[in-house]
């Protein structure tokens, strides 16, 4: 049984519905501020939108909140092996310098209902979404910058995310580090193959 699609509503996150909800409280103080401060104007700048599951027997209650972006995945800068790799997940007839994407930037699930494997149906609900016919862009890949932490790398794991790069020193340098300096990585990017979904 699915929770979120059995029992819950889809709507974009706006000030009203934060107005006639209860503050969504997730245990995480960065997203939580977010989703309930932040998300609208985030919109607002066009930066992202926000949108939510809310309970359908008590609309109050936010089950689940995200945020998405446009994105890519740069392959013109990624090392050899992988750049390789990831040119052969798709068409040759135009090479292209960046893949295209949408990343998720946050999701939370409300603490009242964690351990329901809300955040997995939400990813699956995300994966959908964005591989569905009516979906106005090109879209290969689902991107997420996942807290270098092993619950959560292991969680995107199990939902069949991949980390783009194979070590931490790799991913430091394309984000921008520099030899010799490398420093622990606060997050960890990861993707999802879209095409799996027709495979």
């Amino acid at each position: 049984m699915a929770f979120i699609t059995d029992n819950c509503t889809f709507y974009e996150l706006t000030d009203d519905i934060l107005a006639a909800c209860q503050p969504f409280v997730c245990g995480n103080d960065d997203l939580d501020d977010f989703f309930c401060n932040d998300a609208t104007r985030y919109a607002h700048y066009l930066m992202g939108k926000s949108y939510c599951f809310r309970l359908n027997n008590d609309p109050t209650k936010i089950v689940c909140a995200l945020t998405i972006s446009n994105d890519s995945i740069r392959i013109y800068d990624l090392p050899r092996s992988r750049r390789d790799y990831m040119k052969s997940l798709t068409h040759h007839e135009k090479p292209l310098r960046r893949y295209p994407g949408v990343l998720i930037g946050r999701l939370g699930v409300n603490s009242e209902f964690a351990g329901k494997g809300i955040g997995s149906e939400t990813l699956d609900f995300i994966k959908g979404w964005f591989f569905s016919s009516t979906n106005k862009t090109g879209c290969r890949f689902v991107i997420v910058d996942a807290v270098n932490k092993p619950k959560v790398i292991t969680f995107y794991e199990k939902n069949g995310f991949h980390s783009l790069f194979s070590t931490e020193e790799q991913e430091f340098l394309y984000t921008g580090g520099k030899k010799g300096q490398l420093v622990e990585l606060t997050t960890r990017l990861m993707y999802f193959d879209l095409l799996e979904l027709r495979r």
